[in-house]
């Protein structure tokens, strides 16, 4: 008697593992596929991004510009301010400069700051279309203001703007982080007008390795 219910019963069991390990086998492959299509979204919007971002800039009213020097002037503004409150500098890059540009200027087109693009791109979108590999990056951000106040578009108004980032205490804590290395600033001149953006990021870590032992 105790046979004949044991086989049954050891017979149920060997069927539903085997039907678990098939789910399981099925579930891991449907993962795999979807983090494909997902990966396969996010460079086809990367790629779209930059394409995006060189349209807009070529695309600017005929009253309106980037501001090669106000970049370079609060780039060094940033570091300086770091300096002084116990960070390393940033050094200046143009790795982001198209990038910070181009939300700048969306953000005028906007007629507001934000951290996404008029198409919807977020900023690790934004990001990950000028490097080969944005996970490497651990450390990354970005801020973003305008004063629209009338009066030139000078450094008194660049530096208005950049104690704007200053006054707030998560853009002051993001432009503070420690693991930061660079920055691009991309600044968008409209009449008295001036729309900003600062990225932030640090060093790519090696390929493969723990990330939580980088820098020691």
């Amino acid at each position: 008697m105790t046979k004949l219910l044991a086989y049954p019963f050891n017979r149920a069991n060997r069927l539903t593992m085997t039907k678990i390990k098939i789910l399981s086998v099925l579930v891991a492959l449907l993962l795999a596929v979807a983090g494909l299509l997902l990966t396969g979204v996010e460079a086809r919007a990367q790629g779209n991004y930059a394409q995006y971002a060189r349209s807009v800039l070529a695309n600017l009213p005929e009253n309106s510009g980037a501001r090669p020097d106000l970049e370079a002037y609060l780039d060094k503004l940033v570091s300086s301010y770091r300096q002084s409150n116990g960070r390393k500098g940033l050094i200046a890059s143009d790795m982001m400069r198209e990038a910070a540009r181009a939300q700048a200027a969306d953000m005028m087109f906007a007629g507001k700051s934000g951290h996404k693009s008029r198409d919807g791109h977020s900023f690790d979108v934004r990001f990950g279309a000028y490097v080969e590999a944005a996970e490497l990056y651990r450390a990354r951000g970005e801020n973003a203001a305008s004063d629209r106040k009338k009066g030139p578009a000078d450094l008194m108004k660049a530096k208005a703007l950049f104690d704007l980032w200053l006054n707030s205490s998560g853009h002051r804590r993001n432009l503070m982080k420690r693991d930061y290395e660079f920055v691009s600033t991309g600044v968008i001149e409209r009449g008295d007008e001036l729309w900003a953006v600062q990225i932030f990021w640090s060093k790519p870590i090696p390929p493969n390795s723990n990330p939580l032992i980088i820098g020691e």
